[in-house]
């Protein structure tokens, strides 16, 4: 059977896909495609989806494919976050010191922005990751974060990536006026059982893993237990390359994923 691959080839099941290692077919094209279009519209995007689902894999893929010479992306990430931070994130984000009084600060990004339009400079993506997390406060105040516009024209792209729970919050009344802002919004759910199988084979076909073949029983009971999460599906199918490279087996079946399924519950201490 072929080697598991060295530290300098690629590498199968990964946390950071890089190049056609990354799954664009089904559920994460589609979400890329949206994500690309709140960009060009310069919107209020929304990403949600499941823990280990891939939101941070289509939020880098999005990055990777913006052109740096049309888009500056900030990226924020911070749990509580709070107007104060925002704005002076932003700011230093743009290479302007924040004020310390927020209303001044407030006034800053306002020209700072102006100023970029009328130079037609570089349009501003912000991306805000964990936005279930940020605080009731902050989440109100995007409402006049958004207002900045010049010439009927948003002077800036907002997209928040965040778990199930902020769709849940977006649809709280005091929330309204944020909702009735987003343009573009996409749940990324679990893979198909179809698609968790061609994600798999697309992993190892990429990696150029031609053994261990995973048998279609090994294939239904990992989508089963994973309901699709690609983490998860990483995760298990790792163990079952190392033990079928440890065991000189060409084929993954369904019992040794049970032995991996079985092996992570004594590890947890859940197993019964």
């Amino acid at each position: 059977m072929n080697d598991l691959p060295s530290s300098t080839q690629i590498i199968p099941f990964s946390r950071s896909p890089q190049g056609d290692m990354f799954f664009e077919a089904g559920a994460y094209a589609e979400a890329l495609a949206r994500l690309k279009l709140m960009v060009t519209n310069s919107c209020l995007g929304v990403l949600t989806g499941e823990v280990g689902s891939g939101k941070s894999t289509l939020i880098r893929r999005l990055v990777q494919e913006l052109d740096p010479v049309r888009y500056q992306v900030i990226y924020l990430s911070q749990a509580g976050m709070k107007p104060r931070d925002f704005y002076g994130d932003l700011l230093r984000g743009l290479g302007e010191e924040p004020n310390f009084y927020l209303s001044k600060s407030k006034l800053l990004l306002e020209q700072v922005l102006n100023y970029r339009a009328l130079q037609r400079d570089k349009s501003l993506v912000v991306i805000i990751d964990e936005a279930h997390d940020i605080s009731p406060t902050m989440l109100l105040e995007l409402r006049f974060a958004l207002n900045h516009q010049m010439d009927s024209a948003s002077l800036l792209s907002l997209i928040l990536v965040g778990q199930p729970e902020l769709r849940r919050i977006l649809r709280m009344n005091k929330y309204e006026a944020i909702a009735q802002r987003i343009h573009l919004q996409y749940h990324l759910g679990g893979l198909t059982s179809q698609e968790s199988a061609t994600y798999i084979r697309h992993q190892m076909k990429q990696a150029g893993l031609t053994t261990p073949v995973f048998a279609d029983s090994a294939l239904g009971l990992i989508h089963s237990e994973t309901k699709g999460i690609p983490r998860l599906i990483n995760t298990i199918c790792i163990h079952a390359l190392y033990e079928a490279k440890r065991n000189g087996s060409e084929v993954v079946e369904d019992a040794q994923i049970g032995r991996i399924l079985a092996d992570a519950e004594r590890q947890r201490g859940t197993a019964m």
